[in-house]
This record gives C-alpha cells, sequence and structure tokens, in this order.
C-alpha cells in the first residue's frame, strides 16, 4: 500500500508525520537512501576558543526545552559565523516549491553547493532527516545538515540518492570539525 497519495503536494513538515521508516517514503519519491560515513568536504577554521566558550556558557544559562531557545542559542550563531566568514547570505524560513512537496526552508544557504538546514521538530532526529532529504530532493544535488541545536548530521544528495552520514557532531564538543565542514561546503 502507498504511503504518498498520488498527485497530492505534501508540506515538508508532514513528512515528520509519517510512521513508515525514512527509506520507505523516500523510495516513493523515486530516490534511495543509504547510510554510511560521508566524506565532507573540510576547510581550516580561525581559533574557536572563545566561540567555543560562548556557546557552551549559553548551553549553561538556557534551557534547550524548546526549538526557539535552541534555533536563539546554538543553530542561529553557528550559521551566522559561517556566512559571515564567507560573505554569503543566510535564508531564514526560506519557501519553496517542488513537484511533491513545498513549505519554508528553515534555512538555506548557498555558496560553492547549496546547503539547506533543518532543526528537527520534537528532537527526532530520524523524522527530521525525512523532512530534510525531501527538501534536498526539492532543491536537486546539495548537501543537507539536520539539527537538534546540539547534535548535527549531514547528508549529500547525488542524483537520486540521498547519503545519511553515520557520523554526528556534538555542540561545542565537536564544534571545530563541524565548522570546518560548514565552510569546507559553502566555499
Amino acid at each position: 500500500m502507498p504511503i504518498l497519495e498520488a498527485d497530492k503536494i505534501y508540506l515538508f513538515s508532514q513528512f515528520t508525520e509519517f510512521s513508515q521508516p525514512p527509506d520507505e517514503i523516500l523510495a516513493e519519491l523515486g530516490y534511495r537512501l543509504t547510510i554510511q560515513p560521508l566524506s565532507l568536504p573540510q576547510a581550516s577554521v580561525p581559533d574557536l576558543t572563545e566561540f567555543q566558550h560562548t556557546l557552551e556558557r549559553r548551553i549553561q544559562l538556557t534551557p534547550l526545552t524548546s526549538e526557539q531557545a535552541r534555533r536563539e542559542a546554538l543553530v542561529s550563531p553557528i550559521l551566522f559565523r559561517v556566512v559571515e566568514q564567507l560573505n554569503l547570505r543566510l535564508n531564514i524560513e526560506y519557501p519553496l516549491s517542488g513537484k511533491r512537496s513545498k513549505g519554508t526552508v528553515d534555512y538555506l544557504i548557498r555558496g560553492t553547493n547549496t546547503l539547506p538546514v533543518i532543526e528537527a521538530k520534537r528532537d527526532d532526529l530520524t523524522r527530521g532527516f525525512t523532512q530534510l532529504a525531501v527538501e534536498m530532493i526539492e532543491l536537486g544535488d546539495c548537501y543537507g545538515v539536520v539539527t537538534t541545536g546540539n547534535i548535527w548530521q549531514f547528508a549529500q544528495l547525488v542524483r537520486t540518492t540521498i547519503t545519511q552520514d553515520l557520523n554526528l557532531y556534538r555542540v561545542p564538543t565537536d564544534l571545530s570539525e563541524l565548522m570546518s565542514i560548514l565552510l569546507g561546503i559553502l566555499q
């Protein structure tokens, strides 16, 4: 039995409500999901010691119990740091319509590659990943990242295959590596 109704256009957020695994949902859209370590581009990063201490302090001072708290305390500061360094535009709540889905992308950055960034609703990386994958499909070949604020997971879409990275990057512990990857993807 099909998961998706034929000829129906879904909101991106609706893909987080399906109980089926991401590979089955993506298969109905004509895409294959693989899960393996990604070889992500990396760039050199400036000293992040002070920025890391700032994020640590924010985590100590701010209960990260809501999506808005995580967005303001962790996600936005990290993304602004990246776009400021590369002089790129940070699109927030970017509207996007495609063949099978539409809605707003939490963050969209266009550099050397396109990078949608999705905040996982209810701290659910699996369902957040499904939403990210659908948004990536509508954007075409690109990298993407889903985050809970303190955990980040990357993906890459090439033609009809979406690869979900096995690795997770934690903030503030893996901040340098996370920033290196974000800069590497976009510069």
